[in-house]
């Protein structure tokens, strides 16, 4: 399972809903397990938070060096 469902039906992955829960920035229906179907549902705050612009990871500008040619060794006849 990679995304769970809001009571609105709005769907978020399983890292976002981690990293809301980890806030505090929403709450769970603990009767039922998440994998069969725990109902969740993500406060104004995190509601919010979800609406922001989420900051892009920092784009790595690094060029891997080519893979050196290797020379060959050998008898010479």
């Amino acid at each position: 399972m990679t995304r769970v469902a809001t009571d609105d039906g709005t769907r978020v992955s399983i890292a976002t809903f981690r990293a809301l829960a980890k806030r505090g920035l929403v709450t769970r229906d603990t009767s039922t397990s998440l994998v069969i179907g725990q109902k969740i549902t993500v406060t104004e705050q995190g509601q919010q938070a979800l609406a922001r612009p989420r900051p892009h990871a920092a784009l790595r500008t690094a060029v891997a060096a080519p893979p050196k040619a290797a020379v060959a060794q050998g008898a010479h006849q």
